[in-house]
């Protein structure tokens, strides 16, 4: 099994709706999204072509990059948390996948000591 992975970032904005805390007010984050790929057949020798992979992180991360997530689709629903950041990603790159390559995790870092992973059941 072969597994590789990219980094991305983007900027953005939120609050948590339903937090007694600080992150109830208005912050934002630079946001750090790690994607991890798997699978058993190379094409060329790659898994996936990194520069493809990143096209494909870069679509989803253009609709979010320097906006306000809560008033951005699916967050105007949902809370705009690391953890639904993650599941978010982790969805929207799934139905992009070719048949030999699933995905296996998406990380999504708001600073550098907090993270959440988000991974689907086997």
């Amino acid at each position: 099994m072969y597994e590789i992975g990219v980094i991305r970032r983007f900027s953005a904005a939120h609050r948590l709706r339903n937090y007694n805390g600080k992150c109830e007010n208005l912050h934002g984050h630079n946001y750090k999204v790690e994607v991890a790929v798997q699978g058993n057949t190379l094409v060329n020798g790659m898994l996936i072509d990194f520069v493809v992979l990143k096209q494909k992180i870069d679509t989803i991360i253009n609709a979010l990059d320097h906006s306000y997530l809560n008033e951005t689709e699916p967050f105007t629903k949902i809370e705009p948390s690391a953890e639904n950041i993650a599941e978010y990603f982790y969805k929207a790159l799934s139905a992009q996948m070719p048949g030999t390559v699933f995905l296996s995790s998406v990380t999504v870092w708001e600073s550098d000591d907090n993270w959440a992973i988000y991974r689907a059941d086997k």
